[in-house]
């Protein structure tokens, strides 16, 4: 596939007990956002048979270009119909925490998951793991 631009932003993935962690330093662009869903694939259809979550954790310039944030919009619809419950989002790393906690913020409230910012990993990660914990009981 040829590209207009090169990707912007980082973005690394990992399964752990049915949390999809994501941890990358934008800005992000549709780009990147392309090469991380292509790197995604495969993990999700670990994770789709059963409710599963997403653990996000950003550095540097937390923002999705317009394209972009439109689409990881339409990516986590997407992936709610694939059973995908909630997402923990970190931006304590962000160069502009408040204007992350907006501006991803908004992007998921669009898509419409169920989210949370937190502060570190482990009160996330407990969080996630109590919603996965109570989806498995319905």
């Amino acid at each position: 596939m040829s590209r207009l631009f090169e990707a912007h932003g980082t973005l690394d993935l990992f399964v752990k007990d049915r949390i999809l962690r994501l941890e990358g330093t934008g800005p992000w662009n549709l780009e990147s956002l392309d090469e991380s869903g292509e790197q995604a694939n495969p993990m999700l259809e670990q994770l789709v048979q059963e409710p599963w979550a997403v653990l996000v954790i950003l550095h540097g310039e937390c923002i999705y270009v317009h394209e972009a944030g439109q689409r990881l919009t339409e990516i986590v619809r997407k992936e709610k119909t694939m059973n995908r419950i909630a997402s923990a989002i970190l931006v304590n790393d962000c160069d502009s925490p408040n204007f992350a906690k907006q501006h991803i913020g908004a992007i998921y409230q669009n898509a419409g998951e169920q989210f949370e910012f937190f502060d570190d990993v482990d009160s996330a990660e407990t969080w996630l793991k109590e919603q996965l914990a109570a989806a498995a009981k319905d």
